[in-house]
């Protein structure tokens, strides 16, 4: 589990320092293109936040509730895309981000993530 956490983080640290090293490089339309989807990928990432909250707070789930078990109780009709990934991703790296860090955490990690580099797309696209 340790080797898939730490290849989550070498492979995403990896992806962003590659986009600021090559910013110079890739068209202004593309930053822009990139920025505008992370960023409408923040808000669908929000709202998905906020309900799986409210679902927490206000129902018999425990703050420690999986993004796994989140799937199967509350997206039970798109619970196949899971299992779908199970057989293109590497099990651990799945099972470190789905089934062992808490919904809430995850997704608070996951839409900061894709905001800060949807707002550096967006001003990177303006230099």
């Amino acid at each position: 589990m340790f080797v898939a956490a730490f290849t989550v983080l070498v492979l995403a640290g990896l992806v962003i320092f590659a986009l600021v090293r090559n910013a110079d490089s890739l068209p202004k339309s593309f930053l822009k293109y990139l920025g505008y989807f992370l960023l409408a990928g923040s808000t669908i990432e929000l709202l998905l936040l906020g309900w799986v909250v409210i679902y927490v707070a206000f129902g018999d789930a425990s703050w420690s509730l999986s993004t796994n078990e989140f799937w199967k109780q509350q997206l039970s009709g798109i619970y196949f895309v899971k299992e779908w990934l199970y057989s293109w991703v590497w099990n651990d790296i799945l099972n470190f981000l789905l089934a062992y860090l808490p919904a809430i955490l995850f997704l608070a990690m996951r839409t900061t993530g894709t905001t800060l580099v949807g707002l550096w797309a967006l001003s990177a696209s303006r230099r």
